[in-house]
């Protein structure tokens, strides 16, 4: 039995690409709604110092997220992408890998918990939590989904899985159960999502799929410098949890978790675009000019992305915060103003490890994950005992633009990359700036102030031309091909 060839594999790849980003988006923002509810309904019930508890145990095993996977699935799709037709043998090899990896992980994780703060009733809800690894393995197939840009299938399950979150949550909350059936809810989504990509993915596969031992620690060894990226990423990413959780207090980590969440929550909608493009730059990685003029284009849309949604979260913020988690949770407001300028940062860096990766460049990763956790720890060293979360926060968006905005800079393979990165994020973050400024000159009215803000900058875009005719051009030939004419 072969792969079947979908109807959408005969579309233009531009009419794909857009099908395929317009589905996610779309679909993740039927789970985005789902996730706000969620973690509105979630944070009101648990209250802050439960909050931080919960988010401290998932930060702490986020830590060992690198080992568990070790990066393999950016290179699975990049050699499905290239060699389509033995994918199955490639995930299936992927698979075995990371099984072994993942129980190593737990094993450890369990084993390093008493020693990193987390004894008692904290040690039960990680040896819980650990479960979400052990089941790592039975996700790895579904970057099938991606290769052949047919990710309504993943949209779908994770819709799933998001709705079944907040059922579970709506009905925790109503029995008033303790954190540790939280948890545990968390993993049993977990282990149904994780199905749902194993069983859904099988057709995808030719059956004579084997385990491929002499490809094994070829893969391993490209992998190694994206699982050692993704360390040192987990560790910017998460550290200051961690940190907060030993050197504060889960009340003042509740309220950054808070923050951290909301900041978060709207990455799905530029990664739409990045999941979609990878296995395409993948292709495209030998021929310089397409590849260029992909990754001009991409830039200039995140980084408008991006920039726009900082507009939008920083004057929104004391309605937003409000809104999900009611003025017990005031103090994360100026936490949310701060943390969601790091995200200009995670876009931009989201997309030098798709370009990275795809010119097989991936030896790289390492650097801005290293200087980003350096800048990070120490931060947080400085900061968090004399400002708390405030300082938590300032050490995420300083760390984070020093990473992956900066320190590639330094390197002659990688310095094009990233100056065309800044080619867009310059002039975006200035129009930020500027918005934010103008939308802080309404006298009065939380939503005049947002809408002040937004309208600003969305004209800005436009006088600037950081959005201009050509990408309406563009947009409507890749949604004319998306319906291709009978016959």
């Amino acid at each position: 039995m072969s792969p079947t060839t979908s109807p959408a594999s005969k579309k233009p790849l531009r009419a794909r690409v857009l099908t395929n980003t317009i589905v996610l988006i779309g679909g993740r923002g039927i789970s985005i709604g789902f996730s706000a509810i969620a973690t509105s309904l979630l944070a009101r019930y648990l209250g802050s110092e439960e909050l931080g508890e919960f988010s401290a145990v998932f930060a702490y095993l986020s830590l060992f997220a690198w080992f568990a996977t070790f990066g393999m699935e950016w290179i699975l799709v990049r050699e499905s992408s290239r060699d389509r037709a033995s994918a199955g043998s490639i995930v299936r090899t992927g698979v075995m890998l990371m099984t072994v990896l993942c129980v190593a992980t737990a094993i450890v994780s369990l084993w390093i918990a008493p020693h990193a703060g987390y004894r008692d009733r904290l040690l039960v809800l990680v040896a819980i939590a650990t479960i979400e690894t052990l089941i790592a393995p039975l996700r790895l197939p579904g970057l099938v989904f991606q290769v052949d840009l047919q990710q309504w299938y993943g949209v779908g399950i994770n819709a799933i899985r998001q709705g079944l979150w907040l059922a579970l949550i709506i009905a925790l909350r109503e029995y008033h159960a303790p954190l540790v059936y939280v948890v545990g809810a968390r993993v049993v989504v977990a282990v149904v999502e994780a199905l749902l990509i194993w069983f859904t993915s099988r057709r995808f596969f030719s059956v004579g799929s084997t385990v491929l031992w002499r490809k094994a620690p070829h893969y391993i060894m490209q992998s190694f410098p994206v699982a050692i990226s993704t360390l040192l990423a987990g560790v910017y990413m998460r550290i200051d949890q961690v940190m907060l959780h030993n050197m504060a207090s889960d009340r003042v980590l509740g309220q950054y978790a808070a923050a951290v969440k909301v900041s978060e929550l709207l990455e799905t909608a530029p990664s739409a675009l990045l999941y979609s493009i990878m296995p395409v730059l993948s292709v495209a990685a030998g021929v310089q000019l397409q590849f260029q003029a992909y990754q001009a284009r991409t830039f200039r849309y995140l980084n408008v992305c991006s920039a726009g949604l900082c507009v939008g979260m920083t004057v929104g913020a004391p309605l937003i915060i409000k809104w999900l988690y009611g003025p017990k949770f005031a103090p994360a407001v100026l936490l949310l103003q701060i943390l969601i300028w790091s995200e200009v940062s995670v876009f931009f860096g989201a997309l030098v490890m798709n370009l990275l990766v795809a010119r097989n460049l991936q030896k790289y990763l390492t650097v801005p994950t290293a200087a980003g956790a350096v800048v990070n720890v120490l931060l947080n060293l400085y900061l968090i005992p004399r400002y708390a979360a405030l300082g938590a926060a300032i050490a995420t968006v300083a760390s984070y633009t020093i990473g992956w905005m900066v320190i590639l800079l330094l390197f002659s393979e990688t310095r094009s990359t990233i100056y065309d990165g800044w080619k867009t994020a310059l002039p975006a973050l200035l129009l930020a700036g500027g918005s934010v400024g103008v939308a802080a000159l309404v006298p009065y009215g939380d939503g005049l102030r947002l809408l002040a803000g937004v309208a600003t900058f969305a004209a800005g875009t436009l006088l600037s031309r950081l959005i201009h005719r050509e990408d309406v051009a563009f947009a409507w030939s890749a949604l004319v091909g998306m319906f291709p004419k009978a016959g």
